[in-house]
């Protein structure tokens, strides 16, 4: 079976590491894929880096028709049988051309369609995506609370198939750490899904002495650091941007936190666990499939005063030296279920139901 994966290639967040560590999970279940993406950047820098079979064909603009033909010809020369899109311009300039090619068409949804898109151009771009989520032969989808909006949108249930992120725990060896001050980290983008601002609330009512670092960049850093000044937390917080490569964070951290207001099951959850650090999450998505009283905390979306319960908890469990065992649960229940071959297996499973 040869799969084409393709993307804008513009994504430097979730749905690329998805991307990545699918088709390294595919080189081990020996299914054959390759990404072909639109522009020559994060995603097809991280897939060779990975030793991934890579194409660019570049688009002069994001709504650039030329590459139509091009892109007709190189699915069917190259006998793809299935087309998997991922990202809203993957999917439309598929949809565009589905019924010209010899392949299965399969999208990947990684987060909710109906918050992903703001202003004139965001509406227009949903009801583009919409529409090629609509017109695919298939759905794989990671939040299991999008199942009722796709039963909205009527697409049959033999088109819908759950998957979950998964990433690569082959090396990962999680060593046991007490830090001397309660480090505290949050990896995410800026932006208001993320909700920032209910763990800043909390973390300004807590007891307890603490440092939080917030990797990210986004539209609502001004704001955000705004926030820290007016409650008086610039001495324990740090704003220190976008990173490639957050290893060194988690190291470097207690626990990490994710207070988002949607996710499906977000890739950093795995990464605190690839480090042996527990989380205090939102329930939110398929958060509790991995998030629980034994690898974490998991509270309940926007309820500040869960929120601080929990933190205050984690807190105590530094104190007394029992945080790792939390940690360590979730290192293991993940590698056990979200290893990027595991991941590679169920996808394998959809596509042999297409």
């Amino acid at each position: 079976m040869r799969v084409l994966h393709i993307n804008a290639g513009n994504e430097d967040g979730g749905a690329r590491t998805y991307i990545v560590n699918l088709m390294k999970g595919q080189k081990l279940t020996h299914t054959e894929s390759s990404l072909l993406t639109f522009e020559d950047g994060p995603v097809a820098k991280m897939a060779r880096e990975n030793n991934l079979q890579v194409a660019v064909m570049p688009q002069k603009q994001r709504f650039d028709l030329s590459i139509l033909k091009p892109l007709i010809a190189y699915i069917n020369n190259n006998g793809i049988d299935i087309v998997h899109t991922h990202g809203p311009r993957a999917n439309y300039i598929v949809s565009l051309i589905h019924k010209k090619i010899n392949a299965k068409w399969a999208i990947t949804v990684h987060s909710d369609p109906r918050i992903d898109f703001s202003g004139l151009k965001g509406k227009v771009m949903l009801k583009l995506n919409l529409h090629a989520l609509k017109q695919a032969d298939f759905l794989f989808y990671m939040n299991p609370s999008l199942k009722s909006y796709f039963d909205k949108l009527r697409i049959p249930d033999d088109k819908l198939f759950e998957v979950f992120n998964a990433i690569d725990f082959s090396n990962s060896n999680p060593l046991p750490i007490r830090h001397n001050t309660f480090n505290i980290l949050e990896v995410a983008r800026l932006v208001e899904v993320k909700n920032h601002k209910l763990l800043l609330s909390a973390l300004s009512k807590v007891k307890f002495n603490y440092r939080l670092t917030l990797v990210g960049d986004g539209p609502l850093m001004s704001e955000l650091q705004k926030m820290v000044n007016d409650l008086d937390l610039n001495e324990k917080v740090e704003f220190v941007g976008f990173k490639e490569n957050t290893g060194d964070y988690y190291e470097d951290c207690d626990i990490s936190v994710l207070t988002s207001k949607s996710e499906s099951l977000p890739t950093v959850y795995l990464e605190s666990a690839y480090y042996g650090r527990p989380v205090v999450a939102t329930n939110v998505g398929a958060t509790d499939k991995i998030i629980n009283n034994t690898t974490g905390w998991l509270v309940e979306s926007e309820n500040e005063d869960e929120l601080i319960a929990a933190l205050e908890d984690a807190y105590h469990d530094w104190r007394n030296d029992t945080l790792n065992q939390k940690g360590l649960a979730l290192y293991q229940e993940s590698r056990e279920n979200y290893s990027i071959e595991k991941l590679a297996e169920l996808v394998d499973k959809g596509y042999n139901l297409l």
